[in-house]
């Protein structure tokens, strides 16, 4: 394990692109023109997800013949920024991004009365990098509360994948 984080760039961008991909597949997303933007988000509304340090290696092995193969962590957020004027709307907040991580993790969720079930994950782009799972590392939770009655609803993800090649 290196002594300090080493991310690795080009899995950071290829991780980015094929996420929020994933993330506006999401069947909770068909009603309106719901979609969910990278590191944005409105003053008032809408969802987003950050990532927080980018694609960070986590081992690195190399056997003799010079194949190396890499497990790499790419941790996210997913904010959803709404006003809620009551407990109902915060629960179902809640319940919406607990759903979204469920649904992540390829666990069947139902929404609207239908059941729904990530079947498997996309394919990265970049390299030989192959996603192995996708797990939420918190469930969803009230982040922020502004004074206007603003909040952001926050669930933290970890995308892990591993990178094969030959040096």
């Amino acid at each position: 394990m290196p002594s300090k984080t080493i991310i690795d760039i080009d899995g950071s961008e290829a991780v980015s692109k094929i996420l929020l991909d994933l993330l506006n597949k999401f069947p909770g997303l068909t009603t309106g023109n719901k979609s969910i933007l990278f590191s944005t988000l409105s003053d008032a509304s809408g969802i987003g997800f950050f990532p927080i340090s980018g694609a960070a290696l986590q081992s690195s092995t190399e056997d003799v013949t010079g194949h190396v193969t890499q497990v790499c962590q790419y941790p996210f957020n997913v904010v959803y920024r709404a006003a809620p004027k009551s407990e109902t709307q915060r629960i179902r907040i809640k319940e919406y991004l607990d759903a979204l991580g469920k649904w992540l993790e390829r666990q069947p969720v139902t929404l609207n009365g239908k059941s729904h079930q990530l079947s498997a994950y996309p394919a990265l782009l970049a390299g030989n990098r192959v996603i192995k799972k996708i797990s939420r590392t918190s469930p969803a939770y009230l982040n922020s509360a502004y004074q206007d009655g603003v909040e952001d609803w926050l669930i933290a993800l970890r995308l892990d994948y591993n990178n094969e090649f030959d040096i």
